[in-house]
C-alpha cells in the first residue's frame, strides 16, 4: 500500500473494534492527538418510515454517538448502537458474525466523529479506515472493505447526505495491535528467537495469534469471552433475564465474591434487594465461574504449542481472569498488553484496559500507513 504524504491526510482517520459490548472508536483528531468515541454494540436495519417518524416526534438532540442511523436507499435505514437499542430493541448480535454488522457500524461510526469534529458540512470527506476482526473472520477483510466504499460513496445521515471515499484501508486479527506492540518493543532481533502468543479475551470471543520466530503463523478464535459465563449465571437463576446488567454486575462484582460478598454497587445493578439472593448469585458465580475458566484453558491448552516462550495477554475478560490466566501459564513469561502505555484521553474507568489493541493499531496506521506522527496526547 502507498504510504500518503502529509499533505494528503484524510479528513477522518479512525479505527474500529468492534467489541460485543461496545463499538470501541480511536481517531485523530484535528489536534493530530488520539481521541476515543464509543457505542453500543446493537444495530437493526428498520423501514425508512421508522426512521422519518422517530426524527419527526423526538424531542431534543442527542450527541452524535446516542444518535446515529445510516440509510443507503429509500426503503430501509440502519440504527446503530444507543439508539438502536433505547429506541427499536436492537440486539447486539453476540452470535452473528461479526463482519456481517460492522459495514453499517462503520459508516456511522463516520458520521458520528465527522460531525463531533464539525466535518459534515464537506462536499466530500476523504476517510482513512483501520478495522480490527476476530481471527476467524479475517478472511473477509476485504469484503467488508468493498463494503465499505460502496457505502461510503453516498449514504444519509441525521444531518444529511455524506459523501466520502477510503484513501487508506487497514485490517488486523484482533490481537493484532497488541502483537505489533511487543513486536516493536522487542525487536526483529530477539523476536526471531522466539515463538509467542498473543491471547486476547473480550467480551465475546476469545482469540489467539502465535508468532514463530517473528512470523504470526497461527490465528484461532472461540466463542469464550465473557458472555459465555454471563449465560452461565444466568442459566442458573431463572430471574435474571438482562444479560448486559447481569455482565455488569459479574464484573463490578470482582474475583473474590466468596469471601469479599458484592458490593452495594453491583447488587443495585442487577436489583437484588435479599440477602438470600446476594448470597445465591455469589455462590452461582463462583460456580459458573469455575466451568468457563475450565472450559477457556483447557481451549488454550488444546490451541497453544507447548513450546512457548511468551504469553502476551489483553482484554478486559483476560484482566477478570488475571489470577486464573497467571496460574495457567505460571511457567511461561507472560506480558500485559505488550507493556503498552494508553494516552491519558483513551483512559476511562469504564473502558479500563479494553482499548490497547485499537491503540496498538492506530499507532501502526497513522505511523507506517499514513505516514505522520502517532502522538501520544
Amino acid at each position: 500500500m502507498a504510504r500518503s504524504t502529509k499533505n494528503a491526510e484524510p479528513d477522518l482517520a479512525l479505527v474500529l473494534d468492534f467489541g460485543g459490548s461496545l463499538t470501541k472508536i480511536i481517531y485523530r483528531g484535528k489536534s493530530g492527538k488520539p481521541k476515543v468515541l464509543c457505542m453500543e454494540p446493537e444495530v437493526l436495519l428498520v423501514p425508512k418510515e421508522a426512521i422519518r417518524h422517530y426524527e419527526a416526534s423526538k424531542l431534543g438532540t442527542g450527541a452524535p454517538a446516542n444518535s446515529a442511523w445510516v440509510s443507503l436507499d429509500e426503503e430501509s435505514c440502519y440504527v446503530v448502537g444507543y439508539l438502536a437499542k433505547s429506541q427499536f430493541n436492537g440486539n447486539p448480535g453476540l452470535h452473528s458474525i461479526k463482519y456481517e454488522r460492522a459495514f453499517p457500524k462503520t459508516l456511522a461510526a463516520v458520521w458520528a466523529v465527522a460531525e463531533t469534529e464539525g466535518l459534515t458540512k464537506k462536499k466530500k470527506l476523504s476517510c482513512a479506515i483501520a478495522v480490527l476482526l476476530p481471527p476467524g473472520e479475517h478472511k473477509n477483510a476485504d469484503q467488508l472493505k468493498e463494503l465499505i466504499i460502496d457505502g461510503l460513496a453516498e449514504f444519509e445521515t441525521p444531518t444529511g447526505t455524506i459523501k466520502a471515499t477510503l484513501t487508506n484501508y487497514d485490517c488486523k486479527p484482533e490481537g493484532g495491535g497488541v502483537y505489533l506492540v511487543h513486536a516493536k518493543n522487542q525487536g526483529k532481533a530477539v523476536m526471531a528467537t522466539k515463538t509467542v502468543a498473543v491471547v486476547m479475551v473480550g467480551y465475546r470471543n476469545a482469540s489467539v495469534l502465535v508468532a514463530n520466530r517473528g512470523v504470526v503463523d497461527q490465528r484461532e478464535t472461540s466463542a469464550l469471552g465473557f458472555i459465555k459465563l454471563v449465560e452461565q449465571v444466568k442459566s442458573r437463576i431463572s430471574t435474571m433475564a438482562d444479560s448486559a446488567r447481569l455482565a455488569k454486575a459479574i464484573a463490578l462484582a470482582g474475583w473474590d465474591v466468596r469471601t469479599e460478598p458484592l458490593t452495594p454497587i453491583a447488587v443495585s445493578t442487577v436489583a437484588i434487594v435479599r440477602q438470600q439472593e446476594i448470597i445465591k448469585l455469589a455462590e452461582v458465580i463462583m460456580a459458573a465461574r469455575l466451568q468457563y475458566v475450565s472450559s477457556l484453558t483447557s481451549w488454550l491448552r488444546d490451541t497453544l504449542p507447548k513450546d512457548l516462550d511468551e504469553v502476551v495477554l489483553c482484554g478486559g475478560t483476560a484482566y477478570y481472569l488475571q489470577k486464573a490466566l497467571d496460574e495457567h501459564f505460571h511457567a511461561v513469561d507472560i506480558i500485559w498488553d505488550a507493556s503498552m502505555e494508553l494516552p491519558e484521553d483513551l483512559q476511562t474507568p469504564e473502558l479500563g484496559k479494553r482499548m490497547s489493541d485499537a491503540y496498538g493499531i492506530y499507532q501502526y496506521f497513522t505511523s507506517k500507513v499514513l505516514g505522520v506522527a502517532a502522538h501520544a496526547g
